[in-house]
């Protein structure tokens, strides 16, 4: 007797057809450099909706945090709440800025930070659903920590720290805001503190400058759990094995995809538009650790209107979703974009922060050491706590 063959049910068809849909969907997204400790960490396929229909979803909620921004007083908040809710921004952390960071004047040097924390603190208790505090202290101050704890206290929720910041002043020949070594035992106080009490910070570094790459990861080492946002990139996009570098080897570690002044910007547009497949692969290399920031520095000039505020929010938008596209302010030209989607593009417009903001590191290992033959700088000899001086040859 012949048993028949009985064809399998169609739920079983349907079954093997989506998985080997979602397959083929990992596979092809899977990012060019491969053996890294994320990289399974493939977000962008399983998502059928295409990038501007994804980031169309993501404004129309008023999802996106912006990290990084820099507002001079409360009147300037009337030009940004409705820029903000014009473009999508749910959230903006507002960064302490120097009288510098407002005016970009040389003369003022990096003064009236206090009065601008405090400015901070009024509008995040003003608003406490859209802003964010994180006020700056100036590394010479010797009430430095006192003043932290005390607008902590108030409700500043993070800190925005210019040291290893490698800007050069024009008229003294020094940097403006390196006035230590980031790994100077006078920080160190700061450093637990902030560790203590899981405060996280916006660290600006450059780390190609003489001895800061150094200092940095001395600080790093030594104080694991801290929470760290090191902006525009780490100042790394050139050089991105220094960037990855950084990444591999310290998981609090994080960086946003601000470029900052339009002089920045354009430059930055311009370096993703020439290499898109480099960009997109380091994203879905470090599907977790990069946040969307602005940095665009809302001062009361007649210039800063929301119209100015919407055409570089869209550029950013624009690089990340788009193939091509073009921007007022960079004219006759068409930029390559990254075209990113849902999951990846919520993560870098929201989610990230979300999760950076809520976990609280403990017992955090270092179990790799930097490999300096990536950094694109020389690791100098030096001491603990010993800065070099602008124009220190490497």
């Amino acid at each position: 007797m012949h048993m028949q063959r009985t064809s399998p049910p169609l739920s079983v068809f349907l079954a093997v057809f989506v998985a080997g849909t979602l397959l083929g969907y990992a596979l092809r997204g899977l990012p060019q450099y491969l053996g890294l400790a994320n990289a399974a960490a493939v977000l962008e396929a399983p998502y059928d909706e295409t990038p501007d229909e994804a980031l169309a979803r993501i404004l129309k909620a008023r999802k996106v945090i912006n990290v990084h921004e820099h507002v001079q007083d409360m009147k300037s908040i009337g030009a940004l709440l409705p820029a903000m809710d014009q473009n999508g921004i749910g959230k903006s952390l507002l960064m302490g800025s120097s009288w510098f960071t407002v005016t970009m004047n040389d003369r003022v040097g990096f003064t009236r930070y206090d009065e601008n924390n405090e400015e901070l603190v009024r509008i995040a208790q003003r608003y406490p659903q859209r802003f964010e505090a994180w006020p700056t202290i100036n590394p010479r101050d010797p009430m430095k920590l006192e003043k932290i704890r005390g607008l902590i206290q108030r409700g500043a929720t993070g800190v925005k720290l210019y040291l290893g910041h490698g800007y050069v002043r024009k008229d003294t020949g020094d940097y403006m805001f390196h006035t230590m070594a980031m790994d100077d035992p006078e920080m160190f106080p700061l450093y637990e503190y902030w560790e203590d009490n899981n405060v996280p910070l916006c660290f600006h570094v450059n780390p190609h400058k003489p001895g800061f790459a150094d200092e940095f990861i001395e600080v790093l080492g030594n104080f694991p759990n801290l929470k760290i946002n090191a902006p525009h990139f780490m100042l790394s996009s050139i050089k991105s094995t220094r960037l990855m570098e950084y990444l591999d080897t310290f998981p609090n570690l994080y960086s946003d995809i601000s470029f900052g002044h339009d002089t920045f910007l354009i430059a930055g547009l311009k370096r993703i538009s020439e290499d898109p497949d480099k960009f997109r692969a380091l994203f879905n290399r470090y599907p977790n650790r990069f946040m969307f920031g602005t940095d665009l520095v809302m001062t009361n000039i007649p210039s800063k209107t929301v119209p100015w505020f919407t055409e570089r929010a869209r550029a950013y938008y624009d690089m990340l979703t788009k193939k091509k596209y073009t921007t007022p302010f960079i004219p006759d030209i068409t930029l390559r974009g990254l075209e990113l989607r849902g999951p990846l593009l919520d993560n870098i417009l929201y989610r990230n922060y979300e999760r950076f903001s809520a976990s609280h590191p403990k017992g955090t290992r270092i179990r790799r050491k930097i490999d300096w033959s990536e950094m694109g700088v020389e690791k100098l000899p030096r001491r603990p706590g010993q800065a070099f001086p602008p124009g220190t040859k490497q």
